[in-house]
């Protein structure tokens, strides 16, 4: 069934609750506290954590690295570089992530294994949020608006990281007014995206968004769904669902739309999600401490803890699960498609 839907601007009180619950959590010195686990652990973690900058002498969010080794512990360093949305290359050691430069915010590579230096990757400045790679390692996709643009602008990006040039490859209508994304993800070895977007009301729905004809698919209907990440084999996405009482993270089938709910998390927690490699297990963090959670046995177990608010969590994958080709979608912003089997 399809249905005409027009986007209207979101409401900003719930917003700004997030930002400053997710950007604010606790702002110290990072001290790691590394113990031993039963599960296998493989690949290494990035993320952000919120802590004090001496290069600048103020509070900000400082990217780091955990190492699981053979030996099931972990390895940690400081990668001494202020950012936030790290995300991995699928290929090599290079790390992206989003660095403020004075007024504006710009998008940087680092390659990890010299940190030292950075190069940036935006030729102009800009507001930019929830970076995402593609499967090949050759694009970047994230939101936002450049200097040059007003804030109700906001759109997806994609950034060729050979060539430095920008494209929206969204066209959705402001009336004006401002809206926001949150979270990005590109499917694995596909030319999908699927992203959350917040609509009037108050709803958050979460869309597919295919790269090449710019169409969109509603996913999900009727609730706050947030921070997309798609499965390694594609077949999964893991989200956030907001509730009055507590918030659920669930996982949506992509071709049948059944949702699964995982485990309940409290309110107020600056909660960060990706995928292992065999899309087994989800690593997840609440405030500064990390988890390791296991699909089938519905069990978690804690990993580590830091002194400060985790933002974002990426994991590298050395290697990429085959997924078979998904048929197009033939749906555009303004003839939204959705299927009322799965609304709720």
């Amino acid at each position: 069934m399809k249905n005409d839907k027009t986007f209207e601007p979101p409401s900003s009180a719930r917003i700004a609750y997030r930002l400053i619950c997710s950007l604010f959590g606790m702002l110290f010195v990072t001290v790691f506290l590394p113990i031993t686990v039963a599960a296998q652990l493989e690949g290494r973690i990035a993320y952000a954590v919120s802590g004090f900058n001496e290069k600048l002498g103020r509070s900000d969010f400082n990217l780091y690295m955990t190492t699981f080794t053979e030996k099931e512990d972990f390895e940690t360093i400081a990668l001494n570089h202020s950012g936030l949305y790290p995300v991995w290359s699928p290929k090599d050691d290079t790390l992206y992530f989003v660095q403020h430069v004075g007024t504006e915010s710009h998008i940087f590579s680092i390659d990890v294994t010299k940190p030292k230096q950075k190069t940036q990757l935006t030729a102009i400045g800009g507001t930019y949020r929830f970076l995402s790679v593609s499967p090949n390692g050759k694009k970047l996709a994230f939101n936002g608006y450049t200097n040059q643009q007003l804030q109700q602008d906001n759109q997806i990006w994609i950034l060729d990281l050979d060539t430095g040039e920008m494209e929206t490859v969204t066209s959705i209508p402001h009336f004006g007014r401002t809206f926001f994304f949150f979270g990005i993800s590109w499917g694995p070895q596909s030319q999908r995206l699927v992203f959350s977007l917040e609509r009037s009301g108050g709803l958050e729905q979460l869309y597919l968004l295919d790269i090449e004809t710019q169409e969109i698919e509603v996913l999900t209907e009727f609730n706050i769904d947030y921070y997309p990440v798609w499965s390694p084999d594609g077949q999964r996405i893991l989200f956030r669902r907001w509730n009055r009482e507590f918030d659920t993270l669930l996982t949506i089938d992509v071709e049948t739309r059944a949702i699964s709910p995982l485990f309940t998390v409290d309110k107020q927690t600056s909660m960060w999600t990706d995928w292992s490699f065999d899309g087994q297990s989800i690593i997840y963090s609440r405030w500064g401490v990390f988890y390791l959670y296991d699909i089938d046995s519905g069990k978690a177990e804690e990993l580590f803890q830091v002194e400060g608010g985790i933002f974002a969590i990426s994991w590298w994958r050395q290697d990429v699960l085959p997924v078979e080709p998904k048929q197009k979608l033939a749906t555009t912003w303004g003839d939204v498609k959705s299927d009322s089997r799965y609304s709720e």
